[in-house]
């Protein structure tokens, strides 16, 4: 929500459903970028010198392109690389485009991606173009602009790996947080595959609630997490799950080595950073 304060108009993050409506965070408008509306959401992209470009739907933030490289780094390489061998990738939401940068870096061979607001994936392209770096552009991309329900029914045992870049529990989402798409997750993967999804704040009672609800769902699982500076309530967590690999087999060593033959270059994750942030 957009509120006069001091003097001067401020966004403030709405409040997700069943949320304590308790405290919220917000910032400046030194300009807004763009503001419109979708089949599915409202799309906003602000300005603000301490966070860059701040992508916004329906009233919650998605990212900033200041500190977007913490959250998009720690979803996709802790999965890749506890992975022995990912070639086909799904990205579930992430219409921004920084998951997918982050996946290209790794050598796949097939990446899709799923988000039902082509609306997003336009936007983002045009007014965040260093969020995504090119990444629309790769040969291995396909897009799916459908409902990923739906998507995840045509296909079985077929990822590797899958990086649920969801938003929050809320509008075009709100379905992609209950025990049926966790079940279809976990039926497209492969053996040996991993999922990994954003799951909120740490400390915070609402997500907790849900973390609950997801562990329930996998076998093997393990959180990581990292403050990441435009969501400023705590530090963010990301579950990464299983039906059949044990996380805890995995060594430090195992991890370097892998980071090192790919010779990534990433500005936050690291191994010593995987290991650091399990919680």
């Amino acid at each position: 929500m957009r509120k006069k304060f001091l003097g001067r108009e401020w966004f403030f993050e709405d409040f997700l459903p069943n949320e304590p409506q308790k405290s919220t965070w917000g910032f400046l408008i030194e300009r807004e970028i763009y503001s419109g509306k979708s089949k599915f959401q409202k799309i906003e992209i602000f300005e603000n010198e301490e966070f860059g470009k701040i992508l916004v739907l329906d009233g919650i933030v998605q990212l900033s392109t200041k500190f977007e490289y913490i959250y998009h780094e720690m979803l996709v390489h802790p999965a890749m690389l506890y992975h022995k061998n990912p070639k086909r990738v799904l990205i579930i939401g992430g219409g921004d485009g920084g998951c997918l940068r982050e996946v290209r870096k790794h050598p796949v061979k097939e990446i899709c991606l799923v988000d039902i607001d082509k609306k997003v994936i336009e936007v983002s392209k045009k007014y965040l173009p260093s969020v995504s770096a090119g990444s629309f552009d790769d040969k291995r991309l396909k897009i799916f602009n459908e409902d990923a329900l739906k998507f995840l029914e045509k296909y079985q045992g077929l990822f590797d790996v899958i990086i649920d870049d969801l938003t929050d529990p809320k509008g075009p989402s709100l379905s992609l947080w209950e025990k049926k798409f966790y079940q279809k997750i976990l039926n497209v993967l492969n053996k040996g595959g991993i999922v990994s999804m954003q799951a909120g704040y740490l400390r915070e009672k609402f997500s907790e609630k849900l973390r609950k609800k997801i562990e329930k769902n996998f076998p093997f699982f393990v959180l990581h997490s990292a403050f990441v500076d435009c969501f400023p309530m705590s530090e963010h967590v990301f579950f990464i799950g299983s039906r059949d690999f044990d996380f805890d087999k995995v060594s430090f060593k195992e991890i370097l080595k892998k980071f090192k033959k790919l010779k990534l270059k990433t500005k936050y994750y690291n191994p010593k950073i995987h290991f650091c942030s399990r919680l």
